[in-house]
């Protein structure tokens, strides 16, 4: 065999044998083959078919395969990962993962509703390649399998003529049914863009037909699985986009208006008279939005522990009581709303972990950690969280936190104890239905609704968030060091200070007549777009409610409103909102009982401290009563007329 002469460092030289030949077929690429002389050598030795595999199931190649592949292992997860928009990678120490034995193929570890490495071996045949599958994943249950595969699909069929296919194709890769089955679906069923090799009569595998597997998995097919995978992603984008553009506009013109200043401003008040349904506006927005959204009433006593964060007493194991710093309702809300932002939000994560610990409170888990192998006992605490016990003779006990052990799934990040936490982990992910939410929508809008907004003391409440509930300063532009920022934990993302993610969006609600709080602090009505919602606006509210007794309410509302503009001192700020009269389902549509047990109380409060009080009152009972009177009175003239 030919040799070529290489000289080292020291200028020795030395040879090498020659025992491929190759050609440049394009760019940086070269083709090899063994040189003849070398094949014809190990033919004669039959080294081949004395090292050939005998394959005994299909756990049992996956395991080799997982074994030879090497650095892919890694690649492909990380490909994955940025593939799929997921924050963790799964297992880097398996490519395909294979956990039934009454099963003949197995996947790509992490896949399920997505285009796969797939393999199987059945009828003594070795098939692998792409896999498209469209069989009942019990984690995913928002779509159908089809319409989880269909865009990989749909990629694939798009790329059938690209050079990553083609190559493929002239390899002996092909799909296990024609092109109109593939392209229409049906459930239950494994699809396969793939290659065949049969074994022998013994069950085995030549080392060339293995190795022509293990290069395929790390050349060719990995190639078309992220060109596959890009391109459904791009598909998916599209078809969002074409949704979001076809989607209905809002009908209602004040609606559509408060949509549109919420969406310029990021924060707005919906001020008016009482009753004229502030916060079910709000409500309704985000409904249409189809938003998340939160409603949190403020009072006199709320402050920024309840709203941001603060210390709160706790009771300990051994019965002692300390604080703990617990997270307010403004600052939980962001943070869902920045895991959603992130790809990071477990829909059912509670359900879950209290299903965990139930089950562990009557029996305890034995696991052990990933590299040392050493056992250790999980049970559940006073506190509902998990103690690792070492089964040493320290009979040391870890506490692994609900808020660690969250934290991993949504991040990946075990910032503490990762020994016990990941094998914790994984248990509790292949033994209980773990669901990541559905966040197809990167612009999903969450809103907080902040009712009677006036009634709390707003710089009491806010603290230093002044800066960061400003429009200008959502995001991590916005970050401030709050009061707590030294006792945050590490699993904290906010730990490096608080901001507010630019998906959240915030009403507040006030009746600006209310005398609790006589004003709304200067710096935060800046940073606030301002509505005022009038009664004779909000008449649609009683659609399907009270129509037979709409017109008569219409007349009285109006005459009301009318003259309570007429008393010194009142304005249109102390109309009375339409939602009162809903109440007249509760009455038979008997207006008297409204205005003796509603009305009546509201406005003599409007007119406390008047010297003709009494009067005023009579004044406005007049001009309720006898507006559907005067009506009815001129309905009878003109028949009379007739």
């Amino acid at each position: 065999m030919n040799r070529f002469e290489i000289t080292n460092e020291e200028g020795a030289k030395t040879y090498w044998l020659i025992t491929m030949l190759g050609k440049k077929v394009a760019g940086n690429l070269f083709e090899w083959q063994l040189r003849d002389e070398l094949v014809e050598a190990i033919q004669e030795l039959d080294y081949i078919n004395a090292c050939a595999i005998k394959v005994d199931s299909i756990g049992h190649l996956v395991s080799l395969i997982n074994q030879d592949v090497g650095g892919l292992k890694k690649d492909f997860l990380i490909a994955r990962k940025e593939l799929s928009g997921n924050q963790r990678i799964t297992n880097s120490k398996l490519l395909f993962k294979y956990d039934s034995e009454d099963r003949e193929w197995a996947i790509n570890e992490g896949a399920g509703t997505e285009v796969q490495f797939h393999i199987y071996l059945s009828d003594n045949k070795i098939g692998y390649g792409l896999g498209f599958n469209t069989l009942y994943v019990r984690f995913k249950d928002d779509k159908s399998p089809i319409e989880y595969i269909k865009p990989f699909m749909d990629a694939f069929t798009a790329l059938k003529d690209s050079d990553e296919i083609a190559k493929l194709v002239g390899k002996g890769f092909t799909l296990n049914m024609d092109e109109e089955d593939f392209q229409n679906p049906v459930e239950d069923e494994h699809y396969l863009f793939g290659r065949i090799i049969a074994l022998d009569n013994e069950q085995q595998l030549s080392l060339i037909d293995y190795y022509s597997i293990i290069n395929d998995l790390k050349g060719g097919l990995f190639e078309a699985y992220k060109k596959v995978f890009k391109l459904a992603n791009e598909l998916n984008m599209t078809k969002q986009q074409s949704t979001k553009n076809t989607q209905q506009p809002i009908t209602n013109p004040l609606l559509q208006e408060i949509s549109e200043l919420l969406l310029a401003n990021k924060n707005l008040i919906l001020t008016g008279a009482p009753g004229t349904g502030k916060t079910y506006l709000a409500k309704r927005l985000a409904n249409v939005w189809s938003a998340e959204h939160k409603l949190i009433q403020f009072h006199p006593s709320y402050d920024y522990t309840d709203f941001v964060e603060g210390l709160r007493p706790i009771q300990g194991e051994d019965g002692e009581v300390g604080f703990e710093l617990r997270d307010g309702s403004f600052k939980k809300f962001c943070k869902e709303a920045l895991k959603y932002q992130n790809n990071q939000q477990l829909s059912n994560f509670n359900e879950v972990y209290q299903k965990f610990i139930d089950d562990v409170s009557e029996s305890a888990v034995e696991l052990a950690t990933p590299s040392q192998e050493s056992p250790f006992s999980v049970i559940v605490n006073s506190l509902d969280n998990i103690t690792a016990m070492l089964s040493s003779e320290t009979q040391r006990e870890i506490t692994l936190t609900k808020s660690l052990i969250q934290t991993y799934f949504e991040t990946g990040k075990a910032l503490n104890w990762k020994p016990y936490l990941i094998p914790v982990c994984d248990y509790i992910e292949k033994n209980y239905d773990l669901r990541m939410a559905n966040t197809e929508d990167k612009g999903k809008k969450f809103i907080l609704i902040l009712d009677e907004i006036n009634r709390a003391e707003i710089s009491k409440v806010l603290g230093e968030l002044f800066f960061s509930i400003d429009p200008g300063y959502r995001g991590e532009s916005g970050r401030v060091t709050t009061q707590y920022a030294n006792l945050q934990t590490e699993e904290d993302v906010f730990k490096n200070g608080f901001y507010i993610p630019d998906n959240v969006y915030i009403i507040g609600t006030m009746n600006d007549i209310d005398r609790s709080v006589e004003s709304f602090d200067f710096a935060m009505r800046r940073r606030f777009a301002w509505k005022d919602i009038r009664a004779e606006d909000r008449l649609s509210m009683w659609e399907g409610q009270i129509e037979e007794w709409a017109d008569e309410a219409r007349r009285r509302l109006t005459a009301l409103n009318s003259a309570i503009e007429t008393v010194q001192g009142l304005s249109d700020a102390y109309h009375v909102g339409p939602a009162y009269f809903l109440k007249l389902v509760n009455y038979d549509g008997d207006f008297d009982k409204l205005w003796t047990y509603h009305l009546q109380s509201l406005l003599f409060e409007y007119l406390r401290g008047y010297p003709d009080a009494d009067e005023q009152l009579a004044s406005l009972k007049s001009a309720y009563d006898n507006t559907y009177d005067d009506a009815h009175e001129s309905v009878n003239a003109d028949a009379s007329y007739d």
